[in-house]
């Protein structure tokens, strides 16, 4: 009631202002007082007019926005997909910050053989379906530990596993005879490994340890016959495996493929995509494929001419990518196994489902070095362990391929997302240093508002684009609890070797202009000429009204304006008079340079009165910075102690005035800095 009782009296008493009503407390030498509403963290929020990142809980975001007006029911929403607990659920909003739960997207269905760990969902959008692709443990898939260099490989090795487990003994043993033959003590064996020949050893001097040591009462006889047989399978089974892969039956278990589901609709429900002749839908120019089965898993990629051969390609986080130069359709993943270490990429057909082109599978990036040959290590300041989560970006205008990724784990105060920069989908790509804009989003360690900063996906709104990512529900970073997912701007930087990088406007805990169609006002200070003083050596006024936020302390390619002590005035100067709504004038990345209020804010305004234009000039005084709010917990005695919790803002809003130019003053006893100015306006 308080919120809405200020607002109220503001708007009546702004309502009297500009319908020219005699008020001789709200004139002065000409000039007439605005009432205004400073935003503050007692105040309330205007959710007409702002959003703040209060985090809905959930991880590995992916974000796709209906713009198909034929879809009345999901036109103007924003879909949301999460991990959840075996399965992903799916939520919708207006504005990428306040979400209704729409469901579960997609429950693997009774015989599917994701049934575990079912994460990191990636959805796109194509001729009139959605495909969403997730990551699974495939333990269902592979119960025992197997790996194959192709499907067919692995299908046929399941033939001759049958027919091995169907033998007696006396057959067993006469095959096993034809193996000892061929492998007992050969150290060297043309087309076979030095493990694939040590495994071998090992199984024939088994058998033949369990065979030689039977001296059995005619009672025991079957129970020893039983166990020699046994052995005598599993080993048969192992021999067969090695004509039909290479060193890749190793047990390893704990190994992921890639799932796909298909629906008409953004709100689902997803049926996994299976193509099995006889069910309806089945296409005989496409591979088969059952519920049973990924959609991509390792005998897709494995056997292709890539650095290691034997690496077992156990694949998360995938991100489908529709080159919009080509049109060709393309998939990255992260490879987990013996760590997060390298990511790849590979051309799919002209359709979503169709297979994957295995010759164009390609090494993207290798861990710790700025490219797959390691030419150059990268000058990552944060210790890096982990790189996954891939995702692809086109930029017209540079005709720039942008890989980005995510750096150490997900409950790491530092992880962060980094760049890489190629001119095709599958490169070569090289990344980008810290010190050079490489890290687009990430979050200081001695923050307290906003931590681990990771996983993510860019969602694109009118001619904006935004990046959804992960954090920790927990902002001072314990290390551990839920995670949520944040949403904040990117615009592009240019660093001084010329290379145009991606940059996050945040991470942000401070109100932010709305997104999304319901919201009536966007930033129109870009399109200001604006002028300053006091500035310090080197300062260019542009510095106030780029667009861009100095979120980061990695790097220093954003400039804030830096002012002396003093006086300061900033004015912002449109060509035509234009509609304003707020004014956001934001602070300093440092504490110590922090304004503690501003002073002054005047604009030249335009009404019509009686059928006539009549120009004046409106000012607001006094703004207050809500400086504790924007500053971390003590840290000692003196107030130098704190570190500052960037893009903290003196927001102020009002009735509707038509604005031709703004002048803005701080005066402040010590030096100053200004990060950027945001009019919310038409």
């Amino acid at each position: 009631m308080k919120r809405k009782s200020a607002i109220a009296l503001a708007g009546l008493m702004s309502a009297c202002f500009l319908t020219g009503c005699s008020n001789d407390g709200n004139i002065n030498d000409g000039k007439y007082e605005l009432p205004h509403h400073l935003q503050t963290s007692t105040s309330g929020m205007n959710k007409d007019l702002y959003y703040q990142n209060d985090c809905i809980e959930g991880s590995d975001p992916s974000i796709v926005y209906c713009d198909n007006e034929a879809d009345t029911e999901n036109y103007g929403w924003f879909f949301l997909y999460t991990t959840g607990v075996f399965n992903i659920p799916v939520y919708k909003s207006r504005d990428l910050n306040n979400w209704q739960s729409v469901g579960l997207a997609f429950s693997p269905a009774q015989g599917s053989w994701a049934r575990e760990q079912v994460y990191a969902p990636e959805c796109v959008y194509s001729d009139g379906k959605y495909y969403l692709f997730f990551s699974a443990n495939d333990n269902y898939y592979r119960p025992d530990g197997m790996f194959f260099t192709s499907r067919d490989d692995q299908k046929a090795y399941y033939v001759e596993k049958a027919k091995i487990d169907a033998m007696d003994l006396a057959a067993a043993s006469a095959r096993m005879d034809e193996q000892i033959a061929k492998f007992d003590g050969k150290t060297e064996l043309e087309g076979y490994s030095d493990n694939q020949l040590s495994r071998a050893q090992e199984n024939i001097d088994k058998y033949k340890s369990l065979k030689a040591g039977i001296d059995a009462s005619e009672s025991e006889q079957d129970e020893k016959d039983a166990e020699l047989l046994e052995i005598t399978r599993t080993a048969l089974a192992e021999f067969e495996a090695m004509e039909v892969n290479a060193d890749l039956y190793l047990g390893y278990s704990a190994t992921f493929s890639i799932g796909l589901a298909v629906s008409d609709s953004p709100a689902g429900p997803f049926v996994q995509y299976t193509n099995v002749a006889g069910q309806e839908g089945y296409d005989p120019n496409k591979r088969e494929i059952s519920i049973g089965e990924p959609f991509v898993t390792h005998e897709d990629l494995a056997g292709v001419p890539i650095e290691r051969r034997e690496r077992i390609m156990s694949h998360i986080d995938v991100n489908p990518f529709e080159d919009p130069k080509t049109h060709k359709k393309y998939m990255y993943l992260s490879n987990t196994y013996q760590g997060q270490t390298e990511m790849y990429g590979v051309e799919i057909g002209d359709d979503w489902t169709d297979d994957l082109n295995r010759d164009s599978v390609t090494h993207m990036t290798t861990l710790g070095y700025k490219d797959v040959d390691k030419t150059e290590p990268t000058d990552y300041i944060i210790s890096t362990k982990i790189e996954e989560g891939p995702h692809m970006y086109y930029d017209a205008e540079s005709d720039n391929y942008y890989l980005t990724f995510s750096i150490n784990g997900c409950y790491d105060r530092n992880y962060s997302v980094a760049q890489a920069l190629g001119k095709s989908p599958l490169g070569k790509f090289t990344k980008v240093n810290e010190a050079d804009g490489g890290i687009l989003c990430a979050a200081d360690p001695y923050w307290d508002h906003v931590t681990a900063t990771g996983h993510h996906c860019f969602v694109k709104y009118g001619d904006k684009m935004y990046i959804a990512y992960q954090t920790l529900v927990d902002r001072a970073g314990s290390g551990s609890g839920p995670r949520g997912i944040c949403v904040d701007e990117v615009k592009f930087i240019t660093n001084d070797k010329g290379q145009k990088l991606l940059y996050t406007n945040g991470p942000t805990y401070s109100p932010m202009p709305k997104i999304g169609p319901d919201a009536q006002y966007r930033n129109i200070a870009e399109s200001a000429t604006v002028t300053a003083t006091n500035g310090e050596a080197g300062m260019d006024a542009q510095y106030l009204n780029d667009g861009l936020l100095t979120a980061t302390l990695v790097h220093e390619i954003v400039k804030e304006y830096d002012a002396k002590k003093g006086k300061t005035e900033i004015t912002l100067t449109f060509d035509d008079y234009r509609t304003v709504r707020a004014i956001m004038v934001f602070n300093s990345k440092w504490a110590e340079r922090l304004f503690d209020e501003v002073s002054r804010i005047e604009l030249d305004f335009v009404k019509t009165k009686d059928g006539k234009d009549v120009t004046g000039t409106a000012y607001m005084s006094g703004l207050k910075f809500e400086k504790d709010r924007y500053l971390t917990a003590w840290e000692g005695d003196e107030e130098e102690d704190r570190f500052a919790r960037p893009c903290g803002a003196v927001a102020v809003e009002f009735d509707e005035i038509k604005v031709k130019t703004i002048r803005i003053t701080i005066n402040s006893d010590k030096p100053i800095s200004v990060s950027e100015i945001m009019v919310l306006g038409k």
